[in-house]
């Protein structure tokens, strides 16, 4: 079995992360998983409070700090896909409104990151739909049930978080599973990692699955070939 991170913060990619890239890439290693999907946060509050660089050069900081991880991790076998953490405009997090969304988007690749940019936070949940749906892209609701979080219209979605791992939320997980089941949407678990001890969720893929790129791990959550890891 692979032992996949679905959810992960850095330092240097967002505020709220306390570990370097190098430090997690030592912790993953004795952890013994084989992947990690870099989900730091994209979104305006973040870009703009946390990122000491021109707006233009926004998107290209996200990126090298995936190249960073990536660097890192290879030292130990351990492999890194491409991923966000996004809200679009208006629901991100702000000291002034609390109330928020965020979405994790899986099967993105850098080059696309690049490519589309800032456009990915300016637009509508069913713009954002579409294009996932053209792109191949997964598009999951983080934490939908955690104080603060404003559930997303579930019918443009293709999962849900049902485990977030995070030991400082309450993230009310059961409803997550709950509302997965009833709505028939893919089931994502990730350890939501900040800090050092927050390691030990994420996902499970037999080692017949094969997933090299973004669109493999993409193509592994739309057949439900992974299992959750819950704490």
């Amino acid at each position: 079995m692979q032992k996949w991170e679905t959810h992960l913060h850095t330092i240097r990619g967002s505020g709220c992360g306390k570990v370097s890239a190098r430090k997690i890439a030592k912790i993953y290693s004795k952890a013994d998983y084989k992947g990690i999907i870099y989900t730091n946060h994209f979104n305006l509050a973040c870009f703009e409070n946390e990122y000491p660089c021109k707006k233009n050069n926004w998107v290209k900081r996200y990126v090298n700090e995936f190249k960073r991880l990536k660097s890192f991790c290879a030292v130990y076998g351990i492999k890194v896909l491409m991923g966000l953490e996004l809200s679009l405009n208006g629901q991100e997090k702000r000291f002034r409104r609390p109330q928020y969304s965020e979405i994790l988007l899986y099967g993105i690749s850098p080059e696309q990151v690049l490519e589309y940019g800032l456009s990915l936070i300016n637009q509508s949940q069913k713009s954002l739909f579409e294009l996932a749906e053209k792109k191949g892209w997964i598009i999951v609701q983080s934490h939908p049930f955690r104080g603060n979080v404003v559930p997303l219209d579930f019918s443009l979605l293709h999962g849900l978080e049902v485990f977030n791992g995070n030991p400082r939320h309450d993230n009310h997980n059961e409803k997550a599973e709950e509302m997965a089941e009833r709505f028939k949407l893919i089931k994502t678990s990730g350890s939501d990692f900040h800090q050092k001890n927050d390691i030990g969720c994420g996902m499970y893929f037999h080692d017949e699955v094969r997933i090299d790129t973004e669109s493999d791990f993409a193509q592994a959550l739309r057949s439900h070939k992974g299992e959750l890891i819950k704490r």
